[in-house]
């Protein structure tokens, strides 16, 4: 893992192959860039400490001239491939990925989770990216010994939502919109009964793969991280002919259930934000759905 980055740096700059082509001082996030009195590209002492560990600097040097603190040119970074994906082999890519909820008794491999986690690695963050784990059980016999837990979860949710004092303490806590998704979502269906085990996994929906994304509570950027790194490893998986779906149930038991949280092995001071479920899909779908009904507001 790269450092934080409040730390004393030692960025260096190889000023016998730089060019001066400043490209590094116009793509720094921080402007820890600059030419000096020597007329040297240079780090700002006194601004290096705010360095994000980027790597936007270094990738954008032709000469390999620069070196941040915690990445090598070796291990972090590698040359572009040639050509990249157009706009629609794109929308053709994106068209044919579902959220799938039907999977076959096939485990995932070990070679695939690898897979989708280097593509995770390629994702942005906003800070302290480090602080983002990801839980992952490949292991459908311990899913299933959590289900009853997530099961009974649930049915108080259903409780909670009914009783007025319940339902005020989670709105002050949680705030509106957890509470809103609660009531509006979760609570009906809930209480219909859908998550009961007799009515078959809803849960997790017998997917033999999960991966859940977590952080310490208040930890940098962990929320936003995780939902961006959740986002490249479903897209990945989708890339490698697995399905996926993201999955937000897991995470709120994980959070309030500590039985939940032992079998998937989250810390006792982290928060799961969201988690991804994975396996290889059981059918095939024939159509995509073009989803049309998000308010857009253009400013003319």
């Amino acid at each position: 893992m790269h450092q934080s980055s409040l730390v004393n740096m030692s960025n260096t700059i190889d000023q016998d192959i730089c060019k001066l082509c400043k490209f590094c001082m116009e793509v720094c996030p921080c402007n820890i860039l600059d030419i000096n009195q020597q007329g040297k590209m240079h780090f700002i002492p006194e601004r290096e400490k705010i360095c994000l560990h980027c790597g936007q600097c270094m990738s954008i040097c032709s000469t390999k001239a620069i070196k941040v603190d915690g990445l090598s040119y070796e291990q972090d970074l590698h040359d572009l491939p040639a050509n990249h994906t157009g706009y629609q082999e794109f929308i053709a890519f994106l068209a044919h990925r579902r959220s799938i909820r039907n999977y076959k008794e096939k485990p995932v491999s070990d070679k695939m989770i690898s897979q989708i986690l280097d593509a995770v690695s390629y994702a942005p963050y906003g800070a302290a990216r480090e602080k983002t784990h990801i839980s992952i059980v490949n292991d459908r016999q311990k899913i299933e010994t959590a289900l009853p837990l997530i099961s009974r979860f649930l049915d108080d949710i259903v409780k909670y939502i009914e009783s007025p004092v319940a339902s005020f303490m989670i709105r002050r806590k949680r705030g509106p919109e957890t509470f809103n998704t609660l009531k509006h979502h979760l609570y009906p269906i809930s209480k219909l009964g859908n998550y009961k085990l007799e009515n078959g996994d809803r849960i997790t929906r017998g997917a033999p793969c999960i991966m859940i994304f977590h952080g310490e509570r208040g930890a940098e950027e962990h929320t936003n991280n995780s939902l961006v790194h959740a986002t490249y490893a479903m897209l990945a998986a989708h890339s490698l002919g697995l399905g996926a779906s993201m999955n937000g149930i897991v995470p709120a038991a994980v959070n309030r259930v500590a039985g939940v949280r032992e079998i998937f092995r989250v810390p006792d001071l982290h928060e799961a934000v969201i988690s991804l479920i994975v396996g290889h899909p059981k059918y095939t779908y024939k159509r995509a759905i073009r989803r049309g009904n998000q308010p857009i507001h253009w400013e003319v």
